[in-house]
């Protein structure tokens, strides 16, 4: 009798442990966004540690920190970040409850160990825990005549400020493809800026190829792919789709639900993507 009283309690507490990890599981992704925020903020304050004795520039909806050879262009950083606030605010519905923090790196050094970047080609700018991280132009642009307009116009602000936006709106719960081509979309439809396009027949990238490996991809493609899957979907659905999308993901859904709950369609098997 004890032996099958032992068993049924053994029973009893397995099929508890499957329940407990099947919630788990299910429940996995909304536990996610839920401590996502906390997360952000410990990994924000170590950033911005690293520009603490930096010189600060407050502009109405920004905060931006800069050493002191780069005041020129953290002027011009904040000219161009306030100009186009309204505009990406208004496009995603959605604007911060702060200002939000910019540093100016005025050294690859700097900037790949304070974002613990892996070594190789430097980007221009990262967004990373609610920092919008900029590599000094004085670095990067040669032409000092042109500089202001290539720095509006093919420099990562407005870009890093879409990516900030959709981090807060998602509370990080977004693929990379989603994420980079909405951004890119933003400065296509802001300045006309358009990540240039490839040829597919040398390269065949799928949704799928994207959502499950992006950083394996030449960047090139994913980058142009990601930008050409938000803008059908845009083109097709409208933005305010996308909106809800990111609205979705931002209570803990996965990409495929919150799509098939706003366009009522299973993304990785559309054909207008190909």
């Amino acid at each position: 009798m004890k032996t099958k009283t032992a068993r049924g309690y053994a029973l009893i507490t397995i099929l508890l442990i499957a329940v407990l990890v099947a919630l788990f599981i299910y429940q996995f992704e909304i536990l996610q966004v839920s401590f996502y925020p906390v997360v952000k903020n410990i990994e924000k304050a170590r950033v911005l540690k690293y520009a603490e004795d930096f010189e600060v520039l407050e502009t109405e909806h920004f905060i931006i920190r800069y050493e002191k050879e780069d005041e020129e262009y953290a002027r011009l950083t904040g000219n161009i970040a306030d100009k186009y606030y309204e505009s990406i605010c208004s496009m995603y519905e959605y604007a911060p409850f702060s200002k939000s923090d910019v540093i100016i790196y005025k050294n690859e050094k700097g900037f790949i160990e304070n974002l613990r970047l892996s070594r190789g080609d430097t980007p221009i700018g990262v967004y990373y825990s609610g920092v919008i991280n900029i590599l000094s132009p004085g670095i990067w642009i040669h032409d000092s005549e042109n500089l202001n307009h290539i720095y509006e116009f093919n420099g990562p602000v407005i870009h890093e400020f879409a990516h900030l936006l959709i981090d807060d709106i998602t509370r990080g719960n977004y693929p990379m493809w989603l994420t980079e081509g909405l951004a890119l979309y933003t400065e296509y439809k802001l300045t006309g800026f358009e990540w240039q396009a490839y040829d597919t027949n040398d390269h065949k990238v799928t949704l799928e190829d994207l959502n499950k490996g992006f950083d394996d991809i030449d960047q090139f493609v994913a980058y142009r792919k990601s930008f050409e899957i938000v803008k059908e979907i845009s083109d097709t659905w409208g933005f305010e789709k996308l909106n809800n999308m990111l609205d979705i993901l931002g209570k803990g859904s996965s990409i495929n639900q919150s799509a098939r709950a706003v366009l009522k369609t299973n993304i990785f098997e559309y054909k207008g993507f190909d």
